[in-house]
């Protein structure tokens, strides 16, 4: 007998197991579009200069490895607030804490409100694929509004602001800040100002997932939507990620923002986050948080990270951009749509079957969904990609 015996095998996860299919295809000519991490022009694995000087710097300068604190380090949360909320704005409302990775701010984001009594969460059609996973193993019945408008190939605007007025009060909501996965479609600051009047209206509780801060426009332009939740003087939270703008990956390096109505209540949510996570990881982990630190407080090293961020971002365009070109070359279908769309992701607007067939066929590997990864693109795969999405 095995305690486990009840237990069936599970399909793999649907990003991850790509990678594994990926990694046992010998073709010569295959290609990886799924997983979010960023790669240079030849397709390799990219840690950023920056990244390399500060843990050097660290290298010669940490004099401990000892626990951080439950929330982590304060000048992590002191500096990441800046660089998510500005410089000028009044911040005492807000509580931060250190996470591993965006994943975990999520989750417990998810927990904090879940302790508080809400029990319905609402995410996009489509959306990141973990985001329901979270929340619905935390104990949320999860909803979903229209996002992607399939006709139109762009935002539904429209069918999200009716399903917000259809959103019972203290219910939850989960919106991506700048570069939504998986569609690369955002709301404009005045389809946003739009978002949050009616949220604040229907008494909606927002959660925004940042993770992708500086591939759309840049690091403050990427902001600018967070900045009008601020403004508008309504509570949110904000789930930040380090995983793609520093290139830390594997490092699990995030944050979780809590905006309350004032210093006090801040303090008091504080109490709570640090409940949650003492009984979940304890602490965060300290050394992507500290590169995070020691680029951000350094001017010159700072200035750098932003020019590699940009570098990385302006390739992704130009990828984006040249892929619109040779679909175009080859087929009369409209495919203008994702020159439009923003950051490391693009909706193709493939379907399962569609997908099935680049992968069996051609060794093209991306999500049932149809969304790819721009940075896996380069000038020497680009033509063979765009004969093979035309052909299915």
């Amino acid at each position: 007998m095995s305690f486990f015996e009840n237990l069936e095998k599970l399909p793999p996860d649907p990003i991850f197991g790509l990678v594994k299919a990926f990694s046992e295809d010998h073709r010569k000519t295959k290609v990886n579009l799924g997983v979010g991490q960023y790669q240079t022009a030849e397709l390799k694995p990219f840690i950023l200069n920056t990244v390399k000087k500060a843990e050097a710097h660290l290298l010669e300068e940490e004099y401990s490895k000892n626990y951080l604190p439950i929330d982590g380090e304060p000048s992590f949360i002191d500096l990441t607030k800046k660089l998510v909320f500005g410089e000028e704005e009044d911040l005492s409302r807000i509580y931060g804490a250190q996470t591993v990775g965006g994943t975990a701010a999520l989750n417990v984001g998810g927990h904090i409100l879940y302790h508080q009594g809400i029990r319905k969460i609402y995410t996009s059609s489509p959306t990141w694929v973990n985001h329901n996973q979270i929340f619905s193993y935390i104990g949320f019945e999860i909803f979903h509004y229209p996002y992607w408008d399939e006709k139109q190939r762009t935002l539904d605007f429209t069918g999200f602001l009716d399903a917000i007025q259809e959103m019972p009060p203290k219910s939850a909501l989960v919106l991506q800040g700048c570069c939504h996965n998986p569609t690369g479609v955002d709301p404009t600051l005045n389809q946003w100002e739009e978002i949050i009047a009616l949220l604040k209206k229907r008494q909606v509780f927002p959660i925004v997932d940042f993770a992708y801060q500086g591939f759309g426009d840049g690091v403050d332009k990427d902001a600018a939507a967070i900045s009008l939740f601020l403004k508008n003087g309504i509570e949110f939270f904000v789930t930040a990620s380090y995983s793609k703008n520093f290139g830390l990956y594997a490092e699990r390096t995030g944050a979780l923002f809590c905006v309350t109505q004032g210093e006090e209540i801040a303090e008091c949510v504080g109490d709570l986050t640090k409940m949650i996570i003492r009984r979940t990881y304890s602490n965060p982990p300290c050394h992507g948080g500290r590169i995070v630190v020691k680029i951000l407080s350094d001017a010159v090293l700072r200035k750098k990270w932003e020019k590699e961020l940009g570098m990385m971002r302006e390739r992704i365009i130009e990828m984006r951009k040249s892929l619109v070109t040779e679909l175009i070359a080859r087929q009369t279908t409209d495919f203008s749509y994702i020159a439009n769309q923003k950051g490391m992701f693009s909706f193709t607007g493939l379907d399962s079957s569609q997908v099935e067939q680049l992968i069996n066929d051609y060794g093209i590997y991306l999500p049932k969904n149809g969304r790819i990864n721009v940075a896996g693109l380069n000038t020497s795969n680009l033509p063979f990609i765009a004969e093979a999405i035309c052909s299915v």
